[in-house]
C-alpha cells in the first residue's frame, strides 16, 4: 500500500473514532428545515453532557430517545412518533450537521434536508427594527375565498421581537407556536416530531396576510383580523348522536374481540377515546385523561381508548399503540380501530353524524347515555382555555360519578 493511501485510511479511521467517540458538541444548537426550497423553520435543541437531546418547541421540551449510530450518521428517533432525525456531523467542523428529517409512514414527501450549527444561546434583541405588535387575538380564515376555507383563532404574545402562541380551529389547536416579528412581518413555527409548521404573514391595512406551510407536502394562505369578540363553534356541537344506541366492537392488543356495551362496564361513566398515537393533539388529551383516571378511577370513571394507525396490517399497529401506551404510561384500554381515515372512523361509528377530526371523545352516564360529545382538544399551548376546559371536564366527571 503506497504513504498516500496509507495516510488517506488513517484520518479515515481518526474521522470514524472521533465520530464514535463524541459525535455531538455539547450545548445550544440552531437546527433549520428547509420546506419546498422555498422557507426555512428554525428550532433550537440542546446536547446534554450524556449526550442526550431536546427540542425547544415554543413552550414544551420535546425529548428524543438516545440516538444509533448507522455506518457514518447518527440518527434519532422522536419520543411520542416513529418519526426520526438521520444526520452527519461536518468531519472538517464540530460545529456542523447535516442530514434529513424523516416521516417513514409518508409515500410522499417522506424526507426534508435538515442542517443545524453550534451557537451561543445568548438572547439577542434586534433594535435595528420598528417591530409591530402582534399581541393579542386575531380571527383568522385559512384557505380564504374557497370551498376549504375554514376558520381560525390567532392568540399570540408578544416580547419585543420575540412572539409565541398559537391558531385554534374548531379541531383542536395547532399546539405551541414562537417566532420572531421583524418591523411588519410576522413569521411562527412548530416541530415536535410530528408537526413540521411554518406560518409568515404580512401586516398590510390592520390585515394580517400570509402563507401557512406544512412540510413539503401541503401550502396554503391565511388572513387575519384583531377581533377580540370572536369565537368559533362549541366543540361539543360538532358531533352529535344520529341513531339511538352507542355501540361498538374492536379488537383489543391480544386479538380478542371487545365489545361495548358490557357488563363490566355497567353502572359505571365512561369516556370513548378516538385517537393516533401519530396525532399531538391527541397526546396532549391523553396526558389529561392519565390525570382524569387516576383521580377517578376508583369512584367509577372508565376510559376506552380506539386508535386508528398508520401501518396497514394489526400487527404494526398494535405495535404503535402498545409503544404509546408503554412511553406515555396509559393506565386504561387502548382498541385497535384500523387504519387512520375519518371515513373509516365514521363508518365505524355510524351512530354518530361523523368523526371530523382525531380525537374525538363520547361522555357516557351511568345509565349508558351519551351526554356530551367533544370534538378536536385544545390542549396546554392555548394556556387559559385549556385550564378551563380541564376545570369543567373535571365537574362533569364529577356530577356524573354522583348522579
Amino acid at each position: 500500500m503506497k504513504l498516500s493511501q496509507l495516510s488517506i485510511l488513517f484520518i479515515l479511521l481518526f474521522i470514524h473514532s472521533f465520530v464514535q467517540a463524541n459525535p455531538l458538541k455539547v450545548g445550544s444548537w440552531m437546527g433549520n428545515l428547509n420546506l419546498q426550497n422555498t422557507h426555512e423553520l428554525n428550532f433550537q435543541f440542546e446536547v446534554d453532557p450524556n449526550q442526550k437531546i431536546t427540542i425547544k418547541n415554543g413552550g414544551e421540551i420535546v425529548e428524543m430517545k438516545d440516538y444509533q449510530i448507522e455506518n457514518d450518521s447518527i440518527k434519532v428517533y422522536f419520543t411520542n412518533f416513529p418519526n426520526y432525525l438521520i444526520f452527519k456531523v461536518d468531519p472538517l467542523n464540530e460545529n456542523k450537521l447535516s442530514g434529513y428529517f424523516v416521516n417513514p409512514d409518508r409515500k410522499k414527501h417522506s424526507r426534508i434536508e435538515f442542517k443545524a450549527f453550534f451557537y451561543d444561546d445568548t438572547p439577542v434583541i434586534d433594535i435595528r427594527y420598528k417591530h409591530e405588535n402582534f399581541d393579542g387575538k386575531w380571527q383568522v380564515i385559512f384557505n380564504p375565498n374557497t370551498e376549504d376555507q375554514y376558520p381560525a383563532i390567532g392568540k399570540f404574545e408578544q416580547v419585543n421581537n420575540k412572539i409565541t402562541g398559537t391558531f385554534l380551529t374548531e379541531t383542536g389547536d395547532y399546539r405551541f407556536l414562537k417566532g420572531t416579528v421583524i418591523n411588519n412581518e410576522l413569521k411562527l413555527t412548530s416541530f415536535d416530531g410530528a408537526h413540521v409548521f411554518l406560518f409568515t404573514a404580512h401586516l398590510m391595512n390592520d390585515t394580517l396576510r400570509g402563507e401557512f406551510l406544512s412540510g413539503n407536502h401541503w401550502k396554503t394562505d391565511w388572513i387575519g383580523v384583531r377581533n377580540d369578540d370572536f369565537t368559533l363553534k362549541d366543540p361539543d356541537s360538532l358531533t352529535y348522536m344520529v341513531k339511538d344506541d352507542f355501540k361498538f366492537q374492536f379488537k383489543n392488543l391480544n386479538g380478542q374481540n371487545y365489545v361495548y356495551p358490557n357488563q363490566q362496564l355497567k353502572g359505571k361513566v365512561v369516556i370513548v377515546q378516538i385517537l393516533g398515537t401519530w396525532c399531538p393533539n391527541c397526546l396532549d388529551e391523553t396526558k389529561f385523561y392519565n390525570e382524569l383516571y387516576d383521580q377517578f378511577h376508583n369512584d367509577g370513571l372508565e376510559i376506552i381508548g380506539v386508535a386508528y394507525e398508520s401501518p396497514e396490517n394489526f400487527e404494526d399497529q398494535v405495535e404503535r399503540i402498545q409503544r404509546y401506551i408503554d412511553n406515555k404510561s396509559v393506565p386504561y384500554p387502548i382498541l385497535v380501530g384500523g387504519r387512520a381515515s375519518k371515513t373509516i372512523t365514521s363508518k365505524d361509528f355510524d351512530m354518530l353524524n361523523k368523526v371530523s377530526s382525531f380525537p374525538t371523545s363520547i361522555f357516557i352516564n351511568k345509565d349508558g347515555e351519551v351526554v356530551k360529545i367533544h370534538t378536536g382538544f385544545n390542549g396546554p399551548g392555548t394556556g387559559e382555555i385549556y385550564e378551563e376546559y380541564k376545570i369543567e371536564t373535571i365537574q362533569m366527571i364529577n356530577r356524573l360519578l354522583i348522579e
